[in-house]
């Protein structure tokens, strides 16, 4: 059995299948770009700086998405427990001059 068949096993399917969608949209996004910038000032020919345009805009809005949906802090499983603080004392009978 190959090795990507058995990371792939591996892989819970609740919470991990998002975290390798994002990573790969990140890796085709920087490659989107760093290919478009490389195509655009390579060529002087007008369809493929247009593609190479093309290329530049997709990657961009790929690594939007990507910092967009990364969550930017994560919690235990369950939700925080409630946190009760009290400031002062005070009695049953009202303040006291």
């Amino acid at each position: 059995m190959s090795v990507l068949r058995q990371a792939l096993k591996s892989i819970s399917p609740s919470k991990d299948w998002g975290f390798i969608f994002q990573v790969t949209l990140a890796v085709l996004g920087a490659a989107l770009i760093v290919g478009g910038i490389v195509a655009y000032r390579g060529s002087v020919r007008t369809g493929v700086r247009s593609f190479a345009a093309a290329g530049i805009a997709s990657g961009v809005v790929m690594l939007a998405t990507v910092v967009m949906t990364v969550p930017a802090y994560s919690t235990s499983d369950g939700p925080p427990d409630p946190v009760v603080e009290t400031v002062g004392s005070a009695s049953a009978d009202g303040p006291s001059d």
